[in-house]
Formats: C-alpha cells, sequence, structure tokens
C-alpha cells in the first residue's frame, strides 16, 4: 500500500511538469536578492533568492545526472532523462545487458516530500540489505525486482527496478552503482 500511494504521488506530480531553464548567473540572482534585501524591499528579495535557488538546483541536478555512469559492471547506460516538478527532481534512464533492462530512478526534493517518500519507500514490506554506507529494500514483486535506497546526505532515494534481471542481477548492479557520489 505505501509502495503505490508512492508511485501515485510521483506520477501525479510528473502529470503537471513545472520545469523550465533557468537563464542566468545564479550568483547575480544571489546579489541581487542580498541587495534587495538591504534596501528593505522583502518581497523582491525573495523573489530573486527564488531564482537564485531555481538556478543552483539546476546545475546540481545537471551535476548529478553526469554521475550516471555509461557502463555499470557491464551494463550499458541509455538516454538520461530530466524532470523538476513541484519541488521534486527526478532522473531516470535504463541500463542494458544481454537483453535484459534496469531502470534507474533518481528522486529528491526540497523539504518534508522527498523525505517522507523515501521513509514511505523504506518502511514497506520487503528484505533489507546493505550498500556500503546505505542501506536498500529488496522488493519482489512477481516478475517485479525492485531495490530501493535511502540516500543519506541530500533528500531522497534512488530506486533500481526491472521485470527480467534476476534479484541478484538487480543487487550485483546496486553494490556496483555510484550511489556515493550522486548522495552529495
Amino acid at each position: 500500500m505505501n509502495k503505490y500511494l508512492l508511485h501515485l504521488a510521483i506520477m501525479s506530480l510528473l502529470a503537471f511538469p513545472l520545469y523550465a531553464a533557468v537563464d542566468g548567473d545564479p550568483a547575480e540572482y544571489c546579489k541581487q536578492a542580498a541587495e534587495l534585501y538591504q534596501q528593505d524591499d522583502i518581497a523582491g528579495a525573495v523573489e530573486e533568492a527564488k531564482w537564485c535557488l531555481d538556478s543552483l538546483e539546476q546545475i546540481q541536478q545537471s551535476r548529478k545526472s553526469d554521475k550516471f555512469a555509461k557502463e555499470i559492471a557491464g551494463w550499458k547506460r541509455g538516454e538520461i532523462n530530466q524532470q523538476k516538478t513541484m519541488g521534486f527532481s527526478i532522473i531516470e534512464t535504463t541500463y542494458s545487458k544481454d537483453g535484459k533492462a534496469i531502470k534507474v530512478s533518481y528522486n529528491s526534493g526540497s523539504g518534508g516530500m522527498a523525505a517522507m517518500f523515501s521513509q514511505m519507500g523504506l518502511a514497506g514490506g520487503g528484505k533489507k540489505i546493505r550498500l556500503g554506507r546505505y542501506t536498500g529494500m529488496v522488493m519482489e514483486q512477481g516478475s517485479r525486482n525492485e531495490i530501493m535506497i535511502g540516500l543519506k546526505m541530500t533528500p531522497g532515494m534512488i530506486t533500481l527496478s526491472s521485470t527480467n534481471a534476476s534479484v541478484e542481477e538487480l543487487r550485483a548492479f546496486a553494490k556496483a552503482f555510484p550511489v556515493k557520489d550522486i548522495d552529495q
């Protein structure tokens, strides 16, 4: 039930994408926010601070997608898709090997929502595993295998799923996946 709610919430957010590239230098937006604050223009400072934060988050997301290696343990990466909607950042790709596929989804966001979704995912049924310094939850649901990895430094999680790779293949992939590099 928790997993269903998690997927339903994320999919409903994806139905209304609000992503637009911020054009400009984040340092300028941040500097302008500070200047407006000094002039006691709080509303203007807040608006510029939002532009500052949005542009910094886009840079951060772009750098995270660079951490998705082109090949991991013989699995070759496909196209990377990025979305940002209502405070959530989502990066997805699929790795393929020997006719099998593993979908990788990085979900993060600001505030308590991403942390709540992360905890909902990790609180569901399944077997808890250790992946270096990270905790994962293995979920076997018929022909669908999934590993959800809770992040430590950023609010969110990484989900690895497959309908044709075995749990052992998924676990080996999870151990080789650069979770620590993405969780920055």
